[in-house]
């Protein structure tokens, strides 16, 4: 990892942190891979079962670097940010994020594809593409409309102009509004909380919920599939086994 971005390892929680607060954080290629390595080798080690992900008091990111992402505008091949736009997007490792101060354009469309989303009051988010001459980016064109509706995603993506954390809390991207000295701690609970799940029943959970419109139908079908292949599990057996004999499930034997 780059010392621009941190990561460490804590009873299964995978905190991802972006630390250049003298460029409020920024993202540089160099933090843009470390950060798709970092969900990339957490996706199959079996030690990690959710993700953190957060900045520094004032700045959770700034969004490109934007000396950096004009200097390597020739370069040949995919650029370091499309790669982690992927492995948000194929994610089946909850992320969790935690949000203080501005989030500018990755650093709010990031958001769009983590499962909880803790903010400051101070939190300001912007989507400012438009003002770029240039277009939406990382799903946002469609998630946004999902999330919010087209004539609030329109305002947000079509005018680019900054909102907060209220706004953001109105239209679903924020989860929980909560004071500067708590977002991280609210973040790291609900982690926590999710880290103590059956592995594969989160995940599998996470899947379904992620799937395209597809008729009910459809969706039952998936759901039953997945269902009868977790009634199979370890982690199922014990939790219903534990239940039936009115004592605490074996957490060791979670998947």
């Amino acid at each position: 990892m780059t010392a621009e971005l941190e990561t460490s390892l804590v009873d299964g929680i995978l905190t991802i942190r972006m630390n250049r607060p003298a460029k409020k954080n920024a993202l540089t290629g160099e933090m843009y891979a470390a950060f798709t390595r970092a969900l990339t080798e957490g996706e199959t080690d079996p030690a990690v079962r959710v993700a953190v992900i957060c900045g520094v008091p004032g700045a959770f990111s700034a969004g490109n670097d934007l000396e950096a992402f004009l200097a390597a505008r020739n370069e040949p091949g995919p650029r370091p940010a499309h790669a982690l736009i992927h492995a948000l997007a194929a994610a089946t490792l909850p992320l969790v994020a935690a949000v203080d101060g501005v989030a500018v354009g990755i650093g709010t469309t990031l958001l769009l594809h983590c499962d909880f989303v803790y903010a400051t009051p101070g939190a300001k988010f912007s989507l400012p593409f438009i003002n770029l001459g240039l277009c939406p980016e990382a799903g946002s064109s469609l998630l946004l409309p999902r999330l919010a509706g087209y004539h609030r995603a329109a305002q947000l993506l079509m005018l680019g102009e900054p909102f907060d954390a209220a706004l953001a809390q109105s239209i679903g991207l924020v989860h929980e509004v909560c004071a500067s000295d708590e977002v991280e701690a609210r973040a790291q609970a609900t982690a926590r909380k999710l880290a103590a799940k059956p592995r594969r029943a989160l995940r599998a959970t996470k899947a379904l919920l992620k799937r395209g419109e597809e008729p009910v139908a459809t969706r039952v079908d998936a759901e039953i599939a997945e269902f009868s292949a977790l009634l199979a599990t370890p982690a199922a057996r014990e939790i219903m086994g534990a239940f039936l004999e009115k004592r605490a499930p074996d957490r060791t034997l979670f998947d």
